[in-house]
């Protein structure tokens, strides 16, 4: 028998999976809480298998509960729950150690499935958690500029490898001289590069470029 401890603050989802689970042979849940603290405490107590966790509760937030739980019973598996996918909380979710990320919405037998496959070990992920997390192992092996060149013709603005790397340069706020010397191509070289980025970007002004840059690089 699986057993399960439900971290909600939202009673009546709460109320609705544990029903779904009532339904299952192998499952029950054994306890519920409303804030990360108490699921902290409970899991102290109880020592459930699996503990379906909500990222957004008050007091103590599902990330930092999770993290607590696992760095003190790293054999107690934990799903989270979100409403929506958030990329930075998905990131920070599995770095502290949770063995799934699921979206709310999904099927009475895909969340079953799920608790099973968490149950035996799997790490158990919604697909656009799992594309995300697809997506940053893929940017681990290359470097900054393309990332940025990615981030950009996914905007529908391609720029050539030399203008990805300059870009990124101008990203970093290095001067047309420094970005010339790195790349030891003349400064007159640079200053039409830049023209020719300034031009694809639809933006003439160049602190407006790096904020932007910024701002495509970090989404």
């Amino acid at each position: 028998m699986i057993k399960l401890l439900l971290a909600e603050d939202q009673r009546l989802f709460l109320e609705g999976v544990q029903a779904l689970i009532d339904t299952q042979d192998d499952m029950e849940v054994i306890a519920t809480a409303s804030n990360g603290d108490q699921a902290v405490e409970l899991v102290s107590e109880l020592r459930p298998d699996i503990v379906l966790m909500d990222i957004h509760m008050p007091e103590l937030d599902g990330i930092k509960a999770t993290a607590r739980i696992k760095e003190s019973y790293p054999r107690v598996k934990v799903i989270m729950l979100t409403t929506s996918i958030n990329e930075d909380l998905a990131i920070r979710g599995i770095s502290v150690g949770a063995d799934g990320f699921l979206v709310k919405e999904l099927f009475p037998d895909t969340l079953y499935q799920a608790i099973r496959d968490a149950y035996r070990g799997q790490v158990v992920l919604s697909g656009d958690v799992a594309s995300i997390l697809a997506r940053r192992i893929r940017e681990l092996s290359m470097d900054k500029s393309a990332i940025l060149g990615i981030r950009l013709e996914n905007r529908g603005i391609h720029l050539t490898k030399r203008e990805q790397e300059i870009a990124y340069l101008l990203m970093e706020r290095q001067s047309n001289r420094q970005i010339a010397d790195k790349l030891r191509l003349g400064e007159g070289t640079i200053k039409n590069y830049i023209s020719e980025i300034y031009q694809k970007l639809g933006i003439h002004n160049r602190g407006q470029v790096i904020d932007y840059l910024h701002k495509i690089y970090r989404n």
